[in-house]
């Protein structure tokens, strides 16, 4: 019999060890499940402001696309998230602004001064 309480022992080790790591597992993905939920909606609403800004001042394409990476990050960061590879918020952003290029047709924008 004590051949047999080492086996269940070893296998509840084991056992509590694999949970224990797919718990952890589950929750990092949980975390960037929200980021990715979130992520669209953030970039389709900074893109509007960054195309609303360009009506009262001149604002190159460049700028307005920074503008709006900008202002996702800092929301994520006030959100308490950290998102490690920029390049993921600034592809959303460029797809915003492709979706919603109709839209963003309404606002005039103000030319460069010569």
């Amino acid at each position: 019999m004590q051949f047999n309480e080492v086996i269940v022992t070893v296998l509840a080790t084991v056992l509590t060890a694999v949970v224990s790591y797919c718990g952890h597992y589950l929750l990092q993905n949980s975390r960037a499940l929200t980021v990715l939920r979130a992520l669209e909606p953030l970039a389709k609403d900074a893109v509007i402001a960054a195309q609303k800004l360009g009506v009262t001042e001149y604002l190159s394409g460049a700028m307005k696309k920074n503008h709006a990476v900008q202002s996702v990050t800092q929301a994520f960061l006030n959100a308490g998230f950290t998102i490690k590879d920029e390049q993921v918020i600034k592809n959303a952003v460029e797809k915003a602004y492709i979706e919603q290029k109709e839209l963003l047709a309404q606002y005039p924008q103000k030319k460069e001064e010569e």
